[in-house]
């Protein structure tokens, strides 16, 4: 070889680690600041939960959670951005995503929302940081399209495409998102055009975000439409195919903890989030010791087993640098324990042992940066 061709060969080489590298460093850098978040978010639920909606503090809080969350989505599209065009499908619910795409964008904008999800929702196969992405555009334009306000009408369901379909999609079952608002509209000759890259009928706007949007539904095998009449609004619509699966989101139930006493034990290498979670459970009224790595929290959960007080619960930071995170710590607990009530934390949502920890010896699973009722359903869920 050349010394020319072996100096490209090099070059190349060293661009192809340099873009590795860039990914890993987003990525932690991204974990760093979703444990940040879990904090900030931890702390404002409980500072909610004593207050109440007379309190004159009481809509800062809100609204400082609004900002929290809507921090947590730009994360989530840095995640995706440093990914380029890799997808990671997994079975998931829509209901969730559209919820929290909901509060995030209509709340706080002086629009009314309306939203009814089918209790019998299907799950899909998808990648939720872009699904997740393609809602809030939709429900950013629906804001933005009424400027007088009005209602942002949101529904999910069931469908079975048929080939008389009016959509242009493979015939079977789809759940059916639809996006409506009471806005401007959009002129008949405008219809075919919005979905193109770089068109806008915005100031300033860029012509990426419906694009996008049409981009990754059809990377999920799926469509997206759109039906509008000038003055009254726009309606769209999106199909993703449906999995045989129920969303076990779909219903919002109350939750309630059943004895809440008794000790948890919480395993995390960053301070902040040991106290935030210690004081959300101390809100439960459950005593909290922390292990900062795998091996403190192994010898705490046998000490206590030991003296004839088990823990009730484990919660378990999935990674520690530099230490034992909860991939490897399960594996001696199990040994320890089989009955352990073990519950990985992350906020590498997309990792398989988030998606799947009953595979790996786990009782539950819970995303970083999590609020009171999540971390409340998960117990309940756990030790109930």
């Amino acid at each position: 070889m050349s010394d020319r061709k072996l100096e490209e060969s090099f070059t190349s080489l060293e661009g192809c680690m340099n873009e590795d590298i860039e990914k890993v460093m987003t990525t932690e850098v991204i974990h760093d600041f979703k444990n940040i978040l879990t904090g900030i978010l931890g702390n404002l639920a409980l500072a909610k939960d004593w207050s109440n909606e007379e309190d004159r503090a009481y809509p800062f809080i809100e609204a400082a959670e609004r900002v929290t969350k809507h921090a947590n989505q730009l994360a989530l599209q840095l995640l995706a951005s440093a990914r380029g065009d890799e997808q990671i499908l997994q079975d998931m619910g829509v209901s969730r995503v559209i919820r929290n795409s909901v509060e995030l964008m209509v709340s706080g904008s002086g629009c009314r929302n309306d939203v009814k999800i089918h209790p019998d929702l299907r799950m899909i196969v998808g990648d939720e940081t872009r699904v997740a992405q393609v809602l809030n555009n939709l429900l950013q334009n629906a804001v933005q399209a009424m400027p007088d306000k009005g209602t942002i009408t949101v529904r999910a369901s069931n469908v079975t495409v048929t080939n008389e379909s009016k959509f242009n999609i493979k015939p079977g079952n789809y759940v059916r998102i639809s996006i409506q608002d009471e806005g401007t509209g959009i002129p008949e000759e405008l219809l075919t055009k919005i979905f193109k890259m770089h068109f806008t009928t915005k100031k300033d706007g860029s012509g990426i975000g419906l694009a996008s949007c049409y981009y990754i539904i059809r990377n999920h095998h799926g469509t997206i439409h759109v039906e509008s009449d000038v003055g009254k609004g726009s309606i769209f619509t999106i199909l993703l195919p449906a999995i045989d699966k129920s969303d076990p989101e779909a219903v919002v139930q109350d939750v309630e903890l059943h004895t809440p006493t008794g000790s948890i034990l919480v395993m995390d290498d960053e301070r902040m989030v040991q106290q935030t979670i210690g004081d959300m459970l101390n809100h439960f009224g459950f005593h909290v010791d922390f292990a900062s790595d795998g091996k403190t929290a192994l010898e705490s959960y046998k000490r206590a087993k030991e003296r004839g007080n088990p823990y009730r619960a484990v919660i378990m930071d999935l990674t520690i640098p530099g230490g034992m995170g909860g991939m490897e710590a399960i594996k001696h607990l199990v040994s320890i324990d089989p009955s352990v009530k073990a519950i990985v934390s992350s906020g590498h949502t997309n990792d398989p042992v988030m998606q799947q920890c009953d595979m790996y010896g786990f009782s539950a699973s819970i995303r970083k940066p999590y609020n009171l009722l999540e971390l409340k359903k998960v117990l309940s869920d756990t030790m109930n």
